[in-house]
């Protein structure tokens, strides 16, 4: 399979194996990937299954391209029955425009055009379990920090089962929306003179009966920015701008991070009215970590490549085609790399490889058996089984299982190399050691 039916495929599904759909066969099927106990309350994400309970706040700041950062901040609060608090969950998508920009990149194929018109209606009504402006955690505790980069089609949102485990573990991450072109969509806010008030509550993601009321003090506009299509799709020079581009604003979200830690004023153009100096000294900003899908995954590199800040990069599915050789020279810190069994092909792995035996020590790969390219992302929660392989958002492993695995996986890398050895690291997935897991690649590259 050529790259860029790899990459159409992972983003709008699997092109050739769409059935007739009805609404009331989508309505029962995304009602059974929930639990009973699930079903008594509002439809949500995964919970996080830490010591911490979870928060999350959205940070725009800047412009909308070369100096500005946009990123959806999840973090530690304390422990809390937080099924009780539903009624504080944002919604999964932030505004009715992200279901379109996904249906849009849907709908490019005619073939799965019914359900690109469901997918708003599919993901409009699930919520994620974490409460919407909620107080950091109150301790002397320093928090690690996690960068996260979203992959082709995704947003702030995509991962947020990803984000939310690794706050409940006691990280601070900041899950980025890109501004290049690769998101499903995102926006900015521009400051305007004589306009009516343009609201933003709408970002704390809840029904306008029970939305918390936001007022502003300045006037803005909001300008939408779709997925950008580009042909070729593999075209070396536009993506490896792009990822560049990516790079500097996971570098820029860094930056916005240690001004909150250093208690600086940070104007976030969004106007929640949420109490930043929460964080002042509360991030440990000796232990920062990059971490990506696809995409993301190739930023990721990047990223450790032009900023020596980043101790170390998780790569979920990455997609080396990207990057140049500037990168492979550059990036000297430890790196692990997740991949899922049906996604990968010989040439991208055998860029993966070359990376890989610059320090064979301190970097690892291991790939996980029964999955696919979006076994890291939220979609597989949406659906059930029948779906879900329809759609190419889930294959054979149980989405819970391969979460699991890849969190896991991913927080044991971290730990070890951040010296966070008093919890567990995991080394037997690290080592394949599991049932679920082969160590290196399935690919065959001979």
């Amino acid at each position: 399979m050529d790259l860029q039916m790899k990459l159409c495929d992972s983003v709008t599904g699997s092109l050739n194996r769409t059935p007739s759909f009805n609404l009331k066969m989508f309505r029962k099927s995304v009602d059974e990937s929930n639990s009973e106990e699930s079903r008594k309350i509002r439809r949500h994400t995964p919970v996080g299954s830490g010591e911490y309970s979870v928060g999350c706040w959205d940070m725009m700041c800047g412009g909308p391209t070369e100096k500005g950062s946009f990123f959806r901040l999840f973090y530690p609060v304390e422990k809390t029955d937080i099924y009780k608090r539903d009624k504080q969950w944002p919604l999964w998508l932030p505004r009715k425009q992200y279901g379109e920009g996904y249906a849009d990149i849907l709908t490019k194929n005619p073939k799965i055009k019914v359900v690109g018109k469901l997918l708003n209606w599919m993901g409009g009504d699930v919520y994620v379990p974490a409460l919407w402006q909620g107080p950091l955690c109150p301790s002397n505790t320093q928090f690690p920090v996690v960068i996260f980069s979203h992959g082709l089609g995704g947003n702030r949102t995509t991962n947020t089962t990803v984000c939310c485990e690794l706050a409940s573990q006691g990280f601070i991450v900041a899950s980025l929306e890109h501004r290049d072109g690769s998101a499903s969509m995102t926006y900015h806010l521009t400051e305007q003179v004589n306009k009516h008030n343009v609201t933003t509550s709408g970002e704390s993601n809840t029904r306008p009966h029970h939305r918390p009321a936001v007022h502003r003090t300045h006037l803005y506009s909001e300008e939408w920015k779709p997925f950008e299509w580009f042909e070729p799709w593999d075209d070396f020079t536009y993506r490896n701008k792009q990822v560049h581009h990516r790079a500097d604003e996971v570098i820029r979200a860094l930056e916005t991070l240690i001004l909150l830690h250093n208690g600086k004023e940070v104007h976030n153009i969004m106007r929640t009215h949420f109490n930043t100096k929460q964080f002042m000294n509360r991030l440990d900003l000796s232990r920062v970590v990059v971490m990506g899908h696809s995409f993301g995954g190739a930023t990721t590199l990047c990223t450790l490549s032009k900023d020596k800040r980043f101790r170390l990069g998780v790569v979920l599915d990455g997609w080396m085609h990207p990057l140049d050789e500037r990168v492979y020279e550059d990036t000297q810190q430890p790196v692990l790399m997740i991949n899922m069994e049906s996604f990968q092909w010989k040439t991208n792995v055998e860029q993966m490889m070359r990376l890989l035996s610059q320090d064979e020590e301190n970097r690892r790969m291991i790939t996980i058996k029964g999955t696919c390219h979006q076994s890291v992302t939220d979609f597989q929660f949406l659906v059930n089984k029948t779906v879900g392989r329809v759609l190419d958002v889930r294959h054979r492993l149980s989405p819970k299982v391969a979460m699991s695995l890849t969190n896991k996986a991913s927080l044991g890398f971290i730990r070890k190399h951040l010296g966070l050895k008093s919890k567990d690291t995991h080394e037997d997935l690290l080592c394949g050691d599991h049932d679920h897991i082969i160590a290196g690649t399935n690919v065959d590259l001979s």
